[in-house]
């Protein structure tokens, strides 16, 4: 069977704006990071840019202003209408139901693909990949987030339980949440890196993001203070093994291909 993209889209109880209303750190902590990679991608290869399960726009404002055309692709009728409205300060944007599965573009139509709080719906991740693979353009950039196996509380866990197989597991970790009864996958990074590379895309930064992400830490700590010391952590370059955060960030660029 062919998996959803974002499952929960179709539970109409589930309120999707209410939801980041109440995770302003993680909303920021993402912005920040999402801002940090796209100033690595070069203003020549700022053209357009494809934002897949796009939501109701929460990301427009950091990425819009850089563009000259942007196409927001979501699989929820209801979202996309709340996109188009929330996104009415840009002229330059369109919008589109559609599943990642099968993008409404043309081969190599496209300079940069972005994909975040996606991956974690999806069980194919290969599917994906080819996919973006086929809209970019030769040395186009994938900006891809996925929720991290190896995140330092499953990490810590593992060593209480003496569960050393897990640092050497690298397949996805299937979970059930108490909001959803659709799985939600943990990938580990070295999973993703090889997915990457062996469709021809180089990673060009990695960043581990909502480092923070503690409920005790964000009643006792100001937002600000999080968010000053969520910079900081993205900013320090570490080997990919030690990003320890709940999300990471993936810049990657697609090789120039033969025609």
């Amino acid at each position: 069977m062919k998996p959803k993209l974002i499952p929960y889209y179709n539970d109409l109880r589930f309120d999707y704006r209410q939801y980041w209303q109440t995770r302003e750190y993680e909303n920021q902590a993402e912005k920040i990071a999402l801002k940090r990679l796209l100033e690595l991608i070069p203003k020549s290869q700022r053209g357009r840019i494809i934002d897949i399960g796009a939501g109701f726009g929460r990301l427009t404002s950091i990425y819009a202003p850089l563009f000259k055309n942007c196409l927001l692709i979501e699989p929820s009728a209801k979202l996309l209408k709340e996109a188009e409205n929330f996104c009415q300060p840009y002229s330059h944007l369109s919008f589109q139901r559609s599943f990642v599965e099968k993008l409404p573009a043309e081969d190599n139509s496209f300079d940069v693909a972005l994909m975040i709080r996606v991956a974690h719906h999806l069980q194919d991740l290969e599917k994906m990949i080819v996919e973006v693979k086929r809209i970019l353009k030769p040395n186009g950039y994938f900006i891809l987030e996925f929720a991290n196996k190896t995140h330092f509380k499953n990490r810590l866990e593992a060593i209480f339980h003496f569960n050393w197989r897990f640092f050497a597991d690298h397949t996805p970790e299937s979970l059930k949440t108490k909001r959803l009864s659709n799985p939600f996958f943990n990938y580990h990074p070295n999973q993703i890196k090889t997915l990457l590379l062996s469709h021809d895309f180089q990673i060009v930064k990695s960043l581990s993001v909502s480092n923070f992400r503690n409920s005790w830490m964000k009643k006792l700590m100001p937002l600000k203070l999080l968010l000053w010391l969520e910079n900081i952590r993205q900013g320090i370059s570490l080997h990919q093994n030690l990003h320890l955060g709940p999300s990471i960030f993936v810049l990657a660029c697609l090789a120039n291909r033969q025609t």
